[in-house]
């Protein structure tokens, strides 16, 4: 994981995992069985820090997802690639200023 790029939940609610806090989800597609797994990562070009944002969603996100309302678990069932192995949540494409986001996976859930 080091160097690379990647997309990224960064409003979570901090947890303790493993002994160190985490206050993000490092975004990954994988198959059905999960035996392949692949980071979704930004486009060439995309600025480091950049908000990603769906096709036809705008305003702002929640500054810490509230886990009582179980937001994130509202989310991820729609969170999917496309036949094309873009990010796409309930089909809208995860946009950056350079273009849409994507894995190698094809047709996968994304969590």
């Amino acid at each position: 994981m080091t160097n690379a790029d990647v997309l990224v939940i960064c409003n979570m609610k901090p947890n303790k995992m493993r002994g160190l806090s985490s206050e993000a989800m490092v975004l990954c597609a994988s198959n059905a069985d999960h035996t392949k797994v692949d980071f979704v990562k930004p486009p060439s070009g995309a600025r480091i820090g950049e908000r990603v944002a769906f096709e036809g969603f705008e305003g702002e996100p929640e500054k810490v997802l509230n886990p009582k309302k179980k937001q994130l678990e509202k989310v991820l069932p729609k969170l999917k690639t496309d036949a094309d192995g873009v990010a796409c949540y309930d089909g809208k494409k995860a946009m950056t200023s350079a273009g849409p986001c994507s894995s190698s996976l094809k047709d996968c859930f994304i969590k």
